[in-house]
Protein backbone atom coordinates (compact mmCIF):
# COMPACT_ATOMS: atom_id res chain seq x y z
CA UNK A 1 0.00 0.00 0.00
CA UNK A 2 2.72 2.32 0.78
CA UNK A 3 4.31 1.77 -2.45
CA UNK A 4 0.86 2.85 -4.30
CA UNK A 5 0.57 6.07 -2.10
CA UNK A 6 3.55 6.91 -4.05
CA UNK A 7 2.51 6.80 -7.23
CA UNK A 8 0.57 9.55 -8.84
CA UNK A 9 -3.53 10.24 -8.48
CA UNK A 10 -4.39 8.03 -11.08
CA UNK A 11 -2.86 4.84 -8.87
CA UNK A 12 -4.51 5.83 -5.70
CA UNK A 13 -6.63 3.16 -4.69
CA UNK A 14 -10.26 3.39 -4.16
CA UNK A 15 -12.70 3.66 -1.64
CA UNK A 16 -13.56 -0.28 -0.92
CA UNK A 17 -9.88 -1.44 -1.82
CA UNK A 18 -9.01 -3.75 0.81
CA UNK A 19 -5.90 -2.45 1.65
CA UNK A 20 -7.61 -0.05 3.93
CA UNK A 21 -8.48 -0.55 7.74
CA UNK A 22 -12.39 -0.50 8.25
CA UNK A 23 -12.96 2.18 11.34
CA UNK A 24 -15.53 1.17 12.51
CA UNK A 25 -14.72 0.42 15.99
CA UNK A 26 -17.67 -1.58 16.56
CA UNK A 27 -16.72 -4.44 14.04
CA UNK A 28 -13.58 -4.32 15.15
CA UNK A 29 -13.52 -5.46 18.73
CA UNK A 30 -16.74 -7.89 17.25
CA UNK A 31 -14.29 -9.48 15.33
CA UNK A 32 -11.40 -9.40 17.62
CA UNK A 33 -13.91 -11.18 20.38
CA UNK A 34 -14.77 -13.85 17.83
CA UNK A 35 -11.92 -14.96 16.92
CA UNK A 36 -9.79 -15.01 20.13
CA UNK A 37 -13.12 -16.09 21.90
CA UNK A 38 -12.73 -13.62 24.95
CA UNK A 39 -15.92 -12.57 26.61
CA UNK A 40 -15.82 -8.56 26.68
CA UNK A 41 -17.00 -8.59 30.34
CA UNK A 42 -14.37 -10.52 31.37
CA UNK A 43 -11.53 -8.27 29.48
CA UNK A 44 -12.62 -4.82 30.96
CA UNK A 45 -12.72 -6.60 34.21
CA UNK A 46 -8.92 -8.01 33.61
CA UNK A 47 -8.18 -3.96 32.14
CA UNK A 48 -9.37 -2.35 35.16
CA UNK A 49 -11.97 -0.30 33.19
CA UNK A 50 -15.32 0.89 34.11
CA UNK A 51 -17.81 -1.62 33.00
CA UNK A 52 -20.46 0.45 31.39
CA UNK A 53 -16.84 2.74 30.11
CA UNK A 54 -15.50 -0.50 29.11
CA UNK A 55 -18.62 -1.69 26.97
CA UNK A 56 -18.91 2.25 25.84
CA UNK A 57 -15.36 2.49 24.31
CA UNK A 58 -15.65 -1.30 22.53
CA UNK A 59 -18.82 -0.27 20.90
CA UNK A 60 -17.76 2.98 19.23
CA UNK A 61 -20.51 5.49 21.40
CA UNK A 62 -17.60 7.01 23.11
CA UNK A 63 -13.98 7.23 22.43
CA UNK A 64 -11.49 6.35 25.17
CA UNK A 65 -8.37 7.40 26.04
CA UNK A 66 -5.15 5.44 24.91
CA UNK A 67 -4.21 3.98 27.57
CA UNK A 68 -7.56 2.50 27.93
CA UNK A 69 -7.19 0.75 24.61
CA UNK A 70 -3.67 -0.11 25.41
CA UNK A 71 -5.20 -2.15 28.68
CA UNK A 72 -7.65 -3.76 27.03
CA UNK A 73 -4.45 -5.19 24.40
CA UNK A 74 -2.90 -6.07 27.57
CA UNK A 75 -6.06 -8.21 29.05
CA UNK A 76 -6.78 -9.86 25.61
CA UNK A 77 -3.27 -10.91 25.19
CA UNK A 78 -2.50 -9.15 22.15
CA UNK A 79 0.88 -8.87 19.42
CA UNK A 80 1.72 -5.85 19.20
CA UNK A 81 0.91 -6.13 15.46
CA UNK A 82 -2.93 -6.22 16.57
CA UNK A 83 -2.51 -3.58 19.26
CA UNK A 84 -0.91 -0.89 17.07
CA UNK A 85 -4.01 -1.99 14.70
CA UNK A 86 -6.40 -1.01 17.56
CA UNK A 87 -4.72 2.39 18.48
CA UNK A 88 -4.78 3.15 14.20
CA UNK A 89 -8.44 1.98 14.50
CA UNK A 90 -9.51 4.12 17.37
CA UNK A 91 -7.42 6.82 16.20
CA UNK A 92 -5.66 7.42 19.46
CA UNK A 93 -1.99 7.16 18.07
CA UNK A 94 0.37 4.12 17.38
CA UNK A 95 3.35 3.30 19.92
CA UNK A 96 6.58 4.77 18.73
CA UNK A 97 9.48 2.68 19.58
CA UNK A 98 11.63 6.11 20.49
CA UNK A 99 9.49 7.18 23.14
CA UNK A 100 10.64 5.57 26.29
CA UNK A 101 7.07 4.92 27.70
CA UNK A 102 6.19 3.58 24.66
CA UNK A 103 9.04 1.28 23.98
CA UNK A 104 8.58 -0.14 27.31
CA UNK A 105 4.65 -0.93 26.20
CA UNK A 106 6.36 -2.36 22.84
CA UNK A 107 8.54 -4.73 25.02
CA UNK A 108 5.43 -5.93 27.19
CA UNK A 109 3.79 -6.69 24.49
CA UNK A 110 6.11 -8.26 22.47
CA UNK A 111 6.81 -10.56 26.08
CA UNK A 112 3.04 -11.28 26.21
CA UNK A 113 2.57 -9.22 29.82
CA UNK A 114 -0.87 -9.42 31.09
CA UNK A 115 -1.77 -6.24 32.62
CA UNK A 116 -0.43 -6.77 36.45
CA UNK A 117 2.84 -7.32 34.88
CA UNK A 118 3.18 -4.55 32.73
CA UNK A 119 1.66 -2.17 35.90
CA UNK A 120 4.61 -3.36 37.61
CA UNK A 121 7.31 -3.24 34.72
CA UNK A 122 6.02 0.53 34.17
CA UNK A 123 6.48 1.57 37.60
CA UNK A 124 9.85 0.10 38.14
CA UNK A 125 11.47 1.86 35.28
CA UNK A 126 9.73 5.21 36.25
CA UNK A 127 7.37 5.45 33.88
CA UNK A 128 3.80 5.94 34.46
CA UNK A 129 1.61 2.76 34.57
CA UNK A 130 -1.40 2.48 32.08
CA UNK A 131 -4.29 5.01 33.14
CA UNK A 132 -7.62 2.98 33.25
CA UNK A 133 -9.84 5.25 34.91
CA UNK A 134 -9.84 3.18 38.13
CA UNK A 135 -7.31 3.46 41.07
CA UNK A 136 -5.03 0.77 40.96
CA UNK A 137 -5.37 -1.92 44.71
Amino acid sequence: MMNRLKEDFAAFPGGDEAGFLDPDIRDFFDELFRSRRLARSDVIREANISRTYGYQIMDGTRVGKRDYYLAIAFAMGLDLKTAQRMLAVTATGSLHPLIKRDAAIIFALNHGYDTTKVYWFLTELGLPPLHTGVEAA
